[in-house]
């Protein structure tokens, strides 16, 4: 990865484009931020150079692979060192219903975004696979009722 360079309006476009519709071909998205495609496809591979970009991937719909429940998870280690943060985060990753986690600072250590089929498969997940850990000394849930997603906010916020 190359250091961030500034960036300027077209950059931006490119950006809040490409969040929205990450397969957009080269040809649709030049036309859309008013350039030809191989100085846009120029520009696209500057900002995947430079780190801009980090990815693509597929969104996927958890209720149409029958995960139902959705919940926020709240974790407090008895100890914050770095062995339990390693030990933690290796512990999480073997756990296929937690998309993601994150690191946080304040009350909780971490948090996890967790999917499960039913409010029933949710509580095993909790009670067999988190709450076992030896480390964990506090567990709060909170269930998503509906997720909505703002494309396009990273940039927004950044310019």
């Amino acid at each position: 990865m190359t250091k961030h360079r500034p960036l300027d309006q077209t950059d931006h476009k490119i950006l809040t484009i490409l969040q929205a519709h990450g397969r957009l071909s080269n040809v649709m998205l030049a036309k859309r931020v008013n350039l030809s495609p191989t100085p846009c496809m120029h520009r696209v591979r500057q900002l995947e150079e430079a780190g801009y970009i980090t990815g693509y991937k597929a969104v996927l719909d958890p209720e149409a692979l029958g995960l139902n429940v959705c919940a926020f998870v709240l974790i407090k280690l008895d100890r914050n060192t770095r062995d339990q943060a390693e030990a933690f985060e290796q512990a999480i990753a073997a756990i296929p219903e937690a998309s993601e986690y994150y690191s946080t600072a304040g009350t909780h250590d971490y948090m996890l975004k967790i999917y499960a089929r039913d409010l029933r498969a949710y509580q095993q997940v909790i009670n067999d696979k988190i709450a076992t850990l030896p480390f964990i000394d506090d567990v709060q849930s909170t269930i998503i009722l509906a997720e909505t997603h703002t494309l396009g906010g990273l940039i927004q916020e950044a310019g």
